[in-house]
């Protein structure tokens, strides 16, 4: 659920910032741009660090990334984290469970796991909003 309001969170501030900026503006360039936009959020799945800064950079020239620091976090670091959590919800959602004889084997991801990923997705909206504010 975490990193499903991430992906909310960035298609609809990424497109809220473009209605900001080109909302308005009915010109040929505009409205290509919007609908481009359109087709391009209906396959935004996964956002990893690299598709959310190439969403950012496309449509706002924003590089969000840089802005991806925050108390013992670098950028690279928050790239990566991201990433490694995205991999574990895909892991989480697409592994197929047998009923096998014996013990149930633990849960993927523990209550400790979640609670650390919650949080850093609220300081990656944060950071990306930082992102948004110097970009303008």
């Amino acid at each position: 659920m975490a990193l499903t309001a991430w992906e909310t969170y960035v298609e609809d501030r990424v497109t809220e910032s473009v209605n900001s900026r080109f909302g308005a503006d009915a010109s040929q360039p505009a409205l290509f741009m919007m609908a481009k936009l359109g087709e391009e959020l209906k396959r935004f799945h996964n956002p990893t660090s690299d598709k959310t800064r190439n969403l950012f950079r496309d449509y706002l020239g924003i590089d969000v990334v840089p802005e991806w620091r925050w108390q013992h976090i670098d950028p690279e670091k928050a790239c990566d984290k991201l990433d490694n959590l995205l991999k574990k919800r895909g892991d989480a959602v697409h592994r197929s469970r047998v009923a096998q004889p014996g013990p149930t084997p633990p849960h993927l991801v523990t209550k400790d796991e979640l609670e650390k990923a919650i949080r850093f997705i609220k300081e990656l909206v944060a950071a990306t909003e930082r992102a948004i504010g110097v970009g303008k």
